[in-house]
């Protein structure tokens, strides 16, 4: 369809569904059958959402080509995906080769953008991204100036089901934007005690190869500890899910996304530039260096965000 978009895109989870977001926010893309996605961060099958998310594996389609400068030919198979395609390019600027080349493709349209924040500014990253689109001649619609945060995908309902409790990600790929675990298990215990709600505990594969083998098992002791979901089982969890609660992680970005509520922990990063966006999020901005053990966030603070999404 003319309102379908393809996204190029090379960075990690949390990144990815950013560039999601912003490609939710683009011209035709309320009315858009698909979203066609082309990266090596698999984010769970998608397929079946509102617009739909079809990811392609960049395997075997010669995009190291995109970062040459020289005149071998271009690869066949990309040639046949970008041709006559709208491309939404996240792996460099309007400046750079990889934009040029993309050119060379005839897409129908071409917007590159870095993904880089700027140095100083403290704008939400995809309004960082969406003045570069703007000054390559891409308008963005009123209303999503308006309203910047409140767009989730649609989600079909049998992946709503009733019931799916409370899941926590105590995680990050940075240590140092990881709230203290007891933390996390102290807003555990409140809710289960205090709203008697299903909770459980979501750790990826970071987190089994590096936490200390105690920590996990001090965890799963206590809760139901789900360890290093497949991509479709995230989502499925996520998804089901009646609130979910994590650091600035790309499950937290996932999670909001699908239109899940979501309470956002934030320590070194800043909420202003990274904060996930969803029509249902909470964001606290603690201090890590002023108070390490719980970084000025009470947990019971927490646990009370959790009920007013909820």
């Amino acid at each position: 369809m003319a309102d379908d978009w393809l996204i190029l895109h090379g960075g990690a989870l949390g990144d990815l569904v950013l560039t999601i977001q912003l490609a939710l926010r683009l011209p035709g893309a309320c009315t858009a059958s698909d979203l066609r996605l082309i990266s090596r961060t698999n984010l769970g099958d998608l397929s079946h959402c509102r617009p739909s998310i079809r990811r392609q594996s960049p395997e075997g389609l010669g995009l190291h080509w995109l970062f040459g400068d020289g005149d071998d030919p271009s690869p066949e198979r990309l040639s046949g995906v970008v041709r006559g395609a709208r491309v939404l390019n996240a792996l460099g600027g309007p400046d750079t080769p990889v934009h040029r080349r993309l050119a060379e493709l005839a897409p129908a349209a071409l917007y590159s953008f870095d993904p880089r924040p700027r140095d100083g500014v403290q704008r939400h990253i995809t309004e960082q991204w969406i003045t570069q689109l703007e000054a390559q001649g891409l308008l963005v619609p009123k209303c999503v100036h308006q309203h910047p945060a409140h767009r989730a995908l649609g989600v079909p309902n049998e992946l709503r089901r009733p019931g799916g409790g409370i899941v926590l990600h105590p995680g990050s790929g940075g240590r140092a934007k990881r709230w203290p675990l007891p933390c996390f298990m102290e807003v555990a215990r409140r809710l289960r005690r205090e709203e008697q709600r299903a909770i459980r505990f979501v750790v990826g594969h970071v987190e089994q190869e590096t936490w200390p083998a105690d920590e996990l098992a001090t965890l799963a002791d206590e809760f139901p500890l789900v360890r290093a979901p497949s991509p479709e089982e995230l989502v499925t969890l996520l998804a089901a899910a009646d609130a979910f609660v994590g650091n600035d992680a790309g499950p937290t970005h996932l999670a909001a996304l699908l239109g899940t509520p979501t309470v956002a922990i934030f320590g070194p990063t800043s909420p202003s530039i990274w904060r996930p966006l969803g029509p249902s999020v909470r964001v606290f901005a603690g201090d890590p260096a002023a108070k390490p053990d719980d970084w000025r966030i009470a947990p019971a603070d927490v646990v009370r965000a959790v009920n007013e999404l909820a």
